[in-house]
């Protein structure tokens, strides 16, 4: 089936093929979702680039990350090259609806942009707070954690957008000027982290080792340092359910459940991370307290 978008000609395969199997979410299903979402998604992507997660036979088959764009790739889709460890590296731009479309058909659920931009690839513009519980903490104990974060965002003056992860936990981003290398927002992050933890040691932790959460939320901030991603905006996740990465209000935080943001969620009319784009907080002020940390 040769599909027009925007333009665009795209030819659609195996529109039938099942992703998920139960509820049944067909490729077709798949590609139809981010078509859809794209007005909302393309901003977050803009300029970024992307990693994907495939799973070509859906979620119960085998899968991979792509990074580097395939030759196949139509020449409509832009790339960014970015030098590698070995080799250069050809990342996809999603900048357009194509685009993404073109990624559903390849059987792309998951999307994965960098924390920078071309412009600027060592000097990341959004900075994220990644809250991820250890069992039996689970989202009670999230929310908790993510009022602590905001709490202290807000009396340090910075603005904070929160989103599910679309799994279990919470990502809250900051967006800032893209003046300060990762190492540098990594370590801002860590500096929050340790800062909550030492307050609310019973239900918040830094440590890296798993089996020393025991049970409590960790702020990561590791996803932070350069070649880290996290998860888009409105991106399907490849779990059980086809749940999506879905950015709310902070009003709304104690009354919403990620389990109920799915591929049949309806598309906000208007995007509750509009406010942060191109929004250029600074963290200079800051820096003496965790420049060595």
């Amino acid at each position: 089936m040769i599909s027009e978008v925007d333009g665009r000609l795209i030819k659609l395969t195996n529109l039938d093929k099942a992703m998920w199997k139960d509820p049944l979410v067909t490729k077709g299903d798949l590609i139809h979702y981010y078509y859809k979402v794209a007005p909302l998604l393309i901003p977050h992507l803009k300029d970024r680039p992307l990693t994907v997660t495939r799973y070509p036979d859906g979620i119960d088959g085998a899968h991979f990350y792509q990074k580097q764009c395939p030759a196949y790739a139509p020449r409509w889709v832009r790339t960014y090259a970015s030098p590698g460890k070995d080799k250069v590296v050809d990342y996809i731009l999603a900048n357009d609806r194509a685009t993404l479309v073109w990624l559903a058909n390849q059987g792309a659920i998951e999307l994965h942009p960098w924390l920078s931009k071309i412009e600027s690839p060592d000097y990341p513009d959004l900075v994220v707070v990644d809250l991820d519980p250890d069992p039996p903490a689970g989202w009670p104990q999230v929310v908790e954690v993510a009022k602590l974060v905001k709490g202290l965002l807000d009396e340090m003056g910075l603005a904070s957008f929160p989103k599910t992860s679309g799994a279990t936990g919470m990502h809250v981003y900051i967006p800032v000027a893209p003046r300060y290398p990762y190492q540098v927002t990594s370590r801002f992050v860590g500096f929050l982290g340790k800062l909550i933890a030492a307050h609310h040691p019973q239900l918040a932790t830094n440590e890296r080792l798993i089996r020393k959460r025991r049970g409590r939320v960790y702020i990561d901030h590791l996803q932070n340092l350069p070649g880290k991603t996290i998860v888009a905006p409105y991106s399907l996740r490849p779990r059980s359910l086809p749940t999506i990465s879905m950015p709310f209000p902070w009003e709304d935080l104690e009354h919403i459940d990620p389990k109920d943001f799915s591929i049949d969620s309806p598309v906000p009319e208007r995007d509750p991370l509009q406010d942060m784009l191109g929004m250029d907080q600074r963290i200079d002020g800051f820096m003496p307290l965790f420049k060595e940390d």
